[in-house]
Order: structure tokens, then sequence, then C-alpha cells
């Protein structure tokens, strides 16, 4: 009804007949998506176990292997190991990495080009194509600036780079390293893709990057009717027209979503400097939006390898509150806090 959903979304990304091909109806829809997510899983366990009995990583038994797989494709981030995946092999970490960039997809999108083996439709898929190039510029940028401060060189500058940018974008939260003690450059890249998420459709949090694109979109049009008034130019997405009531929405909901942001930040930064604990500007901004988009690992005494303990109570239920309207995405929260829903 509020066109703000994961319906909407999917809607919005395979209009018309691609959406009835998929399955004429949602009952039958979550069952397929639910076979393809299943798969997954089992999946990533047989891949993590098999790495323990041939001993390629000594560290991971059935019980890690289930625990990493139960935590990734649902973008959890929860793990066994207080130092998450960090004492881990190498190739345990690639193979999660790997999984997390597919839990990041969108499954309907992925159940066409995996299970019915089109993948000539994900090709062509204007979201997965910036999906991914944003994985890939950010895991340069992240992998290069390592290098360059002596952190790490090689293979590993390369791993500890990827694991990192795509855990945080796709909002699965698990870590590699502890990363808080990494340049500021990689740290603002970080950061700025808390607000990125993962694809419409996938159980990552955050903006989504569907949402992203036509938002830009939706502001390059309007640039070119400032310059041409008379301009007719719908909006659209892999050539399909996008509903304009679709678009209103969207872009209200992430301004909405960084409205939240912005207050939750300035209450968090309030009452630290009241009642501790002493955060940067960088700690407050990065602790809001790694629990408004249910990322999971702030920066600071709050980083992967830490913990929000240290917060008051008021802050903690700020908290708490932005994790519940990230994971509604906020605007039926809102909605429902309204008057005029109570009396419609």
């Amino acid at each position: 009804k509020l066109r703000v959903g994961g319906r909407q979304l999917m809607e919005s990304e395979m209009p018309g007949p691609e959406m009835d091909d998929l399955a004429a109806r949602i009952r039958s829809t979550a069952q397929r998506l639910w076979l393809l997510y299943v798969a997954l899983t089992l999946a990533q366990i047989a891949i993590l176990t098999a790495f323990g009995v041939l001993g390629i990583d000594r560290r991971m038994g059935l019980f890690e292997a289930v625990s990493a797989a139960f935590a990734t494709m649902p973008t959890g981030g929860f793990f066994t190991d207080g130092r998450s995946l960090e004492e881990f092999a190498a190739a345990s970490q690639w193979v999660v990495t790997a999984f997390m960039v597919i839990a990041g997809l969108n499954f309907a999108l992925a159940y066409r080009a995996i299970i019915r083996r089109r993948p000539g439709i994900a090709l062509r898929d204007e979201e997965l194509r910036l999906y991914l190039g944003i994985l890939l510029a950010a895991s340069a940028i992240v992998t290069i600036e390592l290098w360059a401060a002596g952190f790490y060189q090689g293979e590993a500058a390369i791993r500890h780079a990827t694991f990192q940018v795509v855990s945080i974008m796709t909002t699965t939260g698990f870590a590699s390293v502890d990363f808080v003690v990494w340049p500021a450059l990689t740290l603002m890249v970080l950061i700025a893709l808390m607000f990125v998420g993962g694809s419409a459709g996938s159980t990552a949090g955050s903006i989504k990057v569907m949402r992203h694109l036509l938002v830009g979109r939706v502001l390059r049009r309007e640039l070119h009717q400032t310059l041409h008034p008379e301009l007719v130019q719908p909006v659209r997405f892999n050539g399909r027209p996008v509903d304009e009531r679709t678009l209103r929405a969207i872009v209200a909901f992430t301004f909405l979503y960084l409205g939240v942001w912005v207050i939750g930040t300035g209450i968090i930064a309030i009452d630290s400097a009241i009642q501790g604990p002493s955060l940067s500007a960088f700690d407050a901004i990065a602790a809001t939006a790694t629990t408004l988009g249910n990322v999971g690992p702030g920066l600071g005494a709050q980083g992967p390898m830490g913990s929000f303990e240290s917060f008051s109570d008021l802050s903690t239920l700020v908290f708490t509150g932005l994790m519940w309207l990230g994971r509604l995405e906020v605007i039926p929260v809102v909605l429902v806090l309204t008057r005029g829903y109570w009396r419609a």
C-alpha cells in the first residue's frame, strides 16, 4: 500500500510481464526464492566444511561453517569468534566474500540467472552493474590506500580491502581485521558504503543501490528540464519507464532516511558529550550510520572488535530505535506515528 517495501521495489525493477514470469503469486515467488536461498546456504556450508576437512583452514569445522553461512546469506554478521573471521584462513575469507556479494544481489534476478539459466538478464540489469561497479571501485580505492600506507602488501591488501568493502556495503558486518586503525580515506569510504546497501530484493539493509540509481536519474531529469522546460522525459530503469508515484516514494524515503540519520547523530553527539563516552565526530557519524543501516560495526570503541556497551541508556535506546527504523525502512514507522494515520 505504501509502495516502499520489497514488493514495490521488485515491481519498479521488473515491471510488467517479467514480474509475472517469475511467479504469478507472491506465495509462489516466496517458495522459489526460499529454494535459491537454502541452496546457496548449503553450498557455502559445504565449501567451508571441505576447507576444514582438507586442512585448508584448520579452524573451520562444521559448526563454524554453519554459523558463517547462517550469518552470511541473511547479511547478519554475528559469528562464533569475538574476532569475527580474523583468525580464519584466507581461502575461507574469500569464500565468505563471494557469498556476501551474492547475498547483496536481487534474489529474484539471481533466481532467473542461476536457477533458470538466463545469465543475459543479469548482465543487462542496470542495478547489478552499478552494484558491482561500486564494489569494485571502493575495493580498488581501499586496496591502493592500504598498500600505499604500508598496512598490507599483495594478496593480503586486496583481500582485506575487498572483504571489508563487501561486508560493509552489503550490511553483513563481518570483519577480517580490526579496520578502525586504517587510514582516514579508507574509513571515509567505509562510512559512505554504509549508506549504499545491497540491491533491491536482497537481504541487505540501508538505502539500497536501486534507490540511489533512481534518485540520481530523477536529479538528472530535473537538470535537463531546468534547461528545457518543455521536455517530457520519463525516468527509465532497464529500458522501462518507472511510475512517478514510485519515484516520489523513493525520493521521500531517501531524504527521510538521511534526516533520521542526522537527528540521530545529533542526539548521540550531545548525549556523549554530557554522559560519555567521548566520541569524535567521525565515531558519532559511523555509530548512527551503522545502526540505522543495520550494518553492525562502527569506528573507535564501536569497531568490529569492540561493542556499544559503553554508551548511556539514552544512547542505547536511540541506537535501538535507529535499528528498528532502518529495518522497517522508516516510512511505515513515521506514518504510524502521525495523527492522520489513526484518523483514517
